[in-house]
């Protein structure tokens, strides 16, 4: 009788992990805003990236087939283009202006493959303030469905940056599946525009990340929605020359609604 009671009991145990399993999603995310490529190849940039096996990423300043000044080795190279094709993930991109005979935007890295995707113009509070723009899709992920989004919002203005903040909140937090979102905010931590996503979960720690070679702030940061259910299993800002900015790699699970741990 002692026997089937250790028996059951350990079939127990076997069938809720089976349930926890089932009950939550587990990613690894990064978010890295590239310089447009000033110091870096994109090979480089891509081995960066994959040793850290990322299931998503989110990419800043990500020029394609562009002609600058400041950085004739990537004279004509699609960007996003080279690091799909180094890292072998999926790679889709949002331009969001027309530069030096090419394009400028953001983009985002994939294990999975997409449902589908979309690109939101964001409103600006001046003509002359740069065009931005949030990148998001909708991805498989086993059996389960998550939205995972890149941005990257304006340098100058703070009215610009809220106004921003407001229209990626409103496109996001309709979405009926859990969401993580990367990207270079231009925001302190200490700002307290970031207190807009206060019903949102931080993914990140407080470490400084820019200028990479002597950080003295944080401007990049990753969310996810709804902010309950989802937990960091690890996070880190990474020490790398690559770019002004380190890049933050962070493994969350999102523990889904009614589920137990």
């Amino acid at each position: 009788m002692k026997k089937i009671k250790i028996i059951l009991s350990l079939l127990l145990v076997l069938c809720s992990g089976i349930v926890f399993a089932q009950d939550t999603i587990r990613v690894r995310v990064m978010t890295y805003n590239l310089r447009f490529g000033e110091l870096a190849s994109m090979e480089e940039i891509a081995q960066h990236i994959k040793s850290f096996n990322p299931d998503f990423v989110a990419l800043q300043e990500v020029d394609s087939k562009t002609y600058r000044k400041r950085t004739p080795h990537q004279h004509g190279v699609d960007f996003l283009g080279e690091l799909a094709y180094h890292t072998g993930m999926f790679g889709i991109y949002g331009k969001t202006i027309d530069y030096a005979s090419g394009y400028y935007g953001i983009g985002i890295l994939s294990k999975y493959s997409y449902i589908t995707t979309k690109k939101t113009m964001l409103p600006k509070t001046e003509e002359r303030l740069e065009q931005r723009a949030l990148l998001e899709g909708l991805f498989e992920v086993g059996n389960d469905t998550i939205v995972f989004a890149s941005t990257h919002l304006d340098a100058m203005s703070d009215e610009t940056r809220s106004i921003q903040f407001d229209k990626i909140k409103k496109c996001l937090e309709a979405s009926q599946y859990p969401v993580l979102l990367g990207g270079d905010f231009n925001t302190r931590s200490t700002s307290s525009l970031i207190k807009k996503m206060d019903n949102w979960f931080l993914g990140t720690d407080s470490d400084f990340g820019i200028p990479s070679w002597k950080p003295i702030a944080k401007i990049d940061y990753i969310f996810g929605y709804p902010q309950k259910g989802w937990e960091i299993i690890s996070t880190q800002t990474i020490q790398s020359l690559l770019s002004d900015h380190m890049p933050i790699i962070t493994e969350l699970i999102y523990i889904k609604p009614n589920s137990k741990k």
